[in-house]
């Protein structure tokens, strides 16, 4: 049995999932929104889980696991959540900030626990359950002392203090410091996206601010996003830079003018950083972003744990959809 954390709405998951049935392996994808798979218990016998049609999982008989998204979420876990708690005659609401922030946090306890349990004892896995969200200037401060390029970049808390940062270049971006915001409502997708602004704009302004984390804009030749998987790279070249709307961020697709991708060749000398980078952050995949500049250097932006690997694999032809149901299967 293969156990895939994950998200109903991921197409890459759907994929593998596809390729591991067609290699006749048992699948079961718990995911938090239709919740399909409901924590019964956990004891002597395991971690038991149970289909909406009473068939038991003991997770622990998982021969694979990949943490691939939000995996399990409250509705996995119970069918309700109390609005009230009460002792005898007391209602403990009045002293409790929030009876939900209550289970909130046996919620969390409960998922971890489960999650750390299978990373132990499962013996093949895909990603780490403790990093399936990483923080982004612990990642690059990482590469830094890995030997990789890194953009400039600052936290600030008023747009005053733009003008006082000499090591920002006066144009600059703004991004999220943990994941930027991915959610659908019906058939309309939001995200967050890095935007470049001026300093000369916020000049003179103070206007206080929630921290918010700026970087150097890096002038660039193309993008590289570049797929891991268990000390094996992926990489693609995007040559955004060639289209307005697309040279900040190139996740603003254009379908009018599409960015050129092709497959691409790290240097040995980073790809030995890169991989140093990840075996020091204990994951086995992710997807690493850089940009080469002007001047031909390779300058590190992030990792995203979860491994964004569609848009590689597709234009590449590297069909790492069964790439990771072959390792889900045999392990290498």
């Amino acid at each position: 049995m293969i156990i895939i954390f994950s998200r109903g709405d991921d197409f890459s998951t759907r994929d593998v999932k596809n390729k591991l049935i067609s290699m006749g392996q048992d699948v079961v994808v718990i995911e938090p929104m239709a919740a399909m798979e409901k924590f019964s218990e956990i004891s002597s016998d395991g971690i038991i889980f149970e289909s909406l049609d009473g068939k038991r999982y003991n997770l622990l008989d998982a021969t694979a696991c990949w943490w691939r998204r939000t995996g399990i979420g409250m509705n996995n876990l119970v069918d309700y959540v109390p609005t009230k708690l009460t002792a005898g005659e007391h209602d403990l609401s009045k002293i409790l900030n929030s009876p939900r922030n209550h289970f909130n946090e046996e919620f969390k306890d409960l998922r971890d626990y489960i999650y750390n349990t299978m990373y132990k004892k499962c013996p093949i896995h895909i990603g780490n359950p403790n990093r399936m969200g990483l923080n982004r200037m612990y990642a690059l401060d990482l590469a830094k002392e890995m030997g990789l390029k890194v953009p400039e970049y600052a936290v600030i808390t008023n747009y005053n203090q733009l003008e006082k940062l000499n090591k920002i270049s006066d144009r600059f971006v703004s991004k999220a410091i943990s994941n930027g915001i991915y959610d659908f409502f019906g058939h309309d997708a939001y995200y967050t996206y890095t935007e470049a602004q001026d300093k000369a704009d916020f000049a003179n302004k103070n206007i206080k601010l929630f921290p918010s984390l700026v970087m150097s804009l890096v002038k660039k030749s193309f993008e590289i996003r570049s797929f891991y998987l268990h000390g094996e790279f992926y990489s693609m070249a995007i040559f955004s830079q060639r289209n307005k709307q697309t040279s900040v961020d190139f996740r603003k697709y254009c379908t009018e003018l599409p960015n050129k991708n092709e497959p691409f060749k790290l240097p040995d000398d980073i790809e030995e950083k890169l991989d140093k980078l990840y075996k020091k952050l204990d994951l086995n995949t992710g997807s690493a972003d850089f940009i080469v500049d002007k001047e031909g250097n390779y300058v590190f932006l992030e990792i995203n744990p979860v491994g964004q690997f569609q848009m590689t694999s597709l234009p590449c032809n590297y069909n790492l959809e069964q790439k990771i149901a072959n390792y889900l299967v045999y392990g290498d």
